[in-house]
């Protein structure tokens, strides 16, 4: 299963939300193994957040996955959600920056994978 926060100083309305869910879904799918069936999702928006020292725009989306995905994939999931994200957030992307947890141990269905 995999699972992705976000943290943005940016509020977004319902729709921007939903719809930010369903990017996620989508392109999470470029990541072998992966689909929206299995995705979960948090969105912490609207969050005090400091850049370089100042208060601004910016976010940061930290994915977890349940064993090791190919770089290349990795790449290719990270450049597609780091631009639809900008697109519809209005956070300049070089504002964005996103992270990779790979865990070897999963608890999932009450049982340890």
């Amino acid at each position: 299963m995999p699972y992705i926060q976000v943290s943005l100083s940016e509020k977004l309305d319902a729709q921007k939300t939903d719809t930010l869910k369903t990017m996620f879904g989508e392109k999470i799918e470029l990541l072998p193994g992966k689909s929206e069936s299995v995705l979960m999702v948090r969105i912490d928006d609207a969050r005090t957040m400091y850049f370089r020292g100042l208060p601004g725009q910016c976010a940061m989306i930290e994915v977890h996955l349940y064993k090791e995905s190919p770089k290349e994939a990795k790449s290719a999931f990270a450049s597609a959600v780091l631009g639809a994200f900008s697109e519809l957030t209005g956070v300049p992307i070089d504002q964005i920056f996103m992270n990779f947890t790979e865990y070897t141990d999963w608890a999932s269905r009450g049982v340890l994978r």
